[in-house]
């Protein structure tokens, strides 16, 4: 039996020119141009950052994992919207013969929001998959991060601190169909505290990074908090525990917006690095993967909601939105107006 590991990760702008930019966030928008002003946006975002280093991260993590997992596994990475992208990726494992394949987000947290969007690139007549669900609590992983935290208090040397758990924000319509996010994320942050040998710990689980789409995001977000705080603290440390790697949504939302409302409150920005290819993320990641390696694998084929995500006439919505429907029905989604607009607009449903 010929396994195959399939590692994947977001992605990042091929080049930081504006088209480069803007064909990153045409991949992300499933082929469909966004307004040149929502380009500026996102362009204007990396202009002040500089570039990604996620993909960079990402080679590293996966030829540490070869390193030590390549005797057990033919080991493949790709992004969900940049180059080499999963569907081509899978190509290449149907001609180097794979049969089976353990996919790896590196991705922590289950959400139908992320990871079901990479699930939804995954199909194949010839391979059988084992899709890791989740690994949000896995040992070396919880490990890091306290011990990180424990070190930058210990170094303040002060009380007058914050400990800010964050993760990426999903809309708040996840609720309504019980994503397993939202808790996965609360379960990271309590096994984390637990790990951290200091009483009275002083901290906080907020959300960051949500997008402007028309859509209400569960709260609170980071700056809202920071900002509305009657007094707020000498210290803050942020530790975005949604991540395992550096890119825009630390450099950027933590290291630029976040450092930039602690100067003008006077405080003092703290931000625990990333594990990035840190030696215990890389054991988490080789444990997970072991875990998992002997679970059930199937037959991904390509089902019809994989050809609507290509499809021209496409109502384009968010993936997530298009499952909740077909789980609860049209006429009973309570959804955005903008996405209730594009279902009257396309004769789903009834105005």
């Amino acid at each position: 039996m010929k396994k195959g590991l399939l590692v994947m990760t977001y992605g990042s702008p091929a080049d930081y020119t504006f088209e480069g930019i803007g064909e990153f966030y045409t991949n992300i928008r499933n082929g469909i141009r966004p307004d040149d002003n929502e380009i500026e946006e996102l362009f204007d975002k990396y202009k002040i950052i500089g570039s990604s280093p996620l993909q960079s991260i990402t080679k590293e993590t996966v030829e540490r994992l070869k390193g030590i997992l390549e005797k057990e596994f033919n080991i493949y990475y790709a992004y969900k919207f940049s180059d080499p992208k999963i569907q081509d990726t899978i190509l290449k494992m149907e001609t180097d013969g794979i049969e089976e394949c353990l996919c790896l987000v590196l991705e922590p947290h289950y959400s139908m929001y992320s990871l079901m969007g990479y699930e939804s690139f995954i199909h194949s007549d010839k391979i059988k998959f084992n899709i890791i669900p989740s690994w949000h609590n896995e040992e070396f992983l919880i490990r890091y991060w306290a011990e990180e935290i424990t070190d930058r208090i210990k170094v303040i040397g002060s009380d007058d601190y914050e400990v800010i758990f964050t993760a990426h924000s999903v809309p708040d319509i996840a609720k309504e169909y019980d994503d397993s996010y939202i808790d996965q994320i609360r379960e990271t942050t309590e096994e984390i505290i637990k790990k951290i040998p200091i009483e009275n710990l002083k901290y906080i689980q907020v959300w960051q990074s949500e997008s402007q789409n028309g859509m209400d995001w569960i709260k609170p977000d980071v700056l809202e908090y920071i900002r509305n705080k009657k007094e707020p603290r000498k210290n803050y440390i942020f530790a975005p525990i949604g991540f395992i790697s550096d890119h825009i949504e630390t450099y950027y939302d933590i290291d630029f917006e976040c450092k930039t409302l602690c100067d003008e409150l006077g405080a003092d920005f703290h931000r625990i690095q990333m594990p990035n290819n840190d030696d215990r993320l890389i054991e988490a990641l080789v444990s997970v993967v072991r875990k998992n390696a002997d679970k059930e694998y199937k037959l991904y084929t390509r089902e019809e909601e994989h050809k609507d995500n290509q499809s021209s006439d496409d109502l384009k919505m968010p993936f997530f939105v298009k499952k909740l429907i077909e789980k609860k029905g049209k006429e009973n989604v309570k959804m955005p107006e903008y996405v209730r607009k594009m279902l009257i607009k396309a004769g789903k449903i009834k105005e």
